[in-house]
């Protein structure tokens, strides 16, 4: 018997990154998206069990690697490069990431807060292999949200 209610899960490779509402060249692989609460313990003072309490501390955001096949525009590497402009103000940006369904449309969204470029690195150039060439940007972000 079918299960007319049941949605199938996403695919992980039928994804759109969009930079302040501006799609970018695709992305192969965005890593990194995680969150982590640290663990407050602590002891009542008035508990005869002396058993420790737990609560929610900081919550942390890790950084975020895209990675993706060089091609034309340098868009992303300007931004990277004018984070270390001293006398420019950081420039923050919100990036949304939208997982689609197989017409293409957007079904679940994470956008990632007030981003800003901390790496680039480009893959190796090697002429005695048959790879594309790989760009990746880590991005710092201060927190981030998931709408369906």
């Amino acid at each position: 018997m079918a299960d007319e209610g049941r949605r199938d899960p996403y695919v992980g490779y039928n994804f759109r990154m969009e930079v302040d509402g501006v799609e970018v060249a695709g992305f192969r692989e965005i890593t990194g998206l995680k969150m982590t609460t640290e663990v407050v313990e602590y002891f009542d003072g008035d508990d005869v069990n002396t058993s420790v309490k737990k609560i929610p501390g900081i919550t942390n955001y890790a950084n975020v690697k895209c990675k993706r096949g060089i091609s034309e525009g340098i868009d992303l590497y300007e931004w990277c490069k004018n984070i270390n402009d001293q006398s420019r103000e950081i420039e923050r940006k919100d990036i949304t990431i939208n997982f689609l369904d197989s017409a293409g449309e957007p079904q679940k969204t994470y956008t990632l807060f007030e981003a800003w470029p901390c790496g680039y690195s480009l893959s190796d150039f090697n002429a005695a292999e048959n790879a594309l060439g790989m760009e990746e940007i880590e991005f710092v972000i201060e927190y981030f949200e998931v709408e369906d």
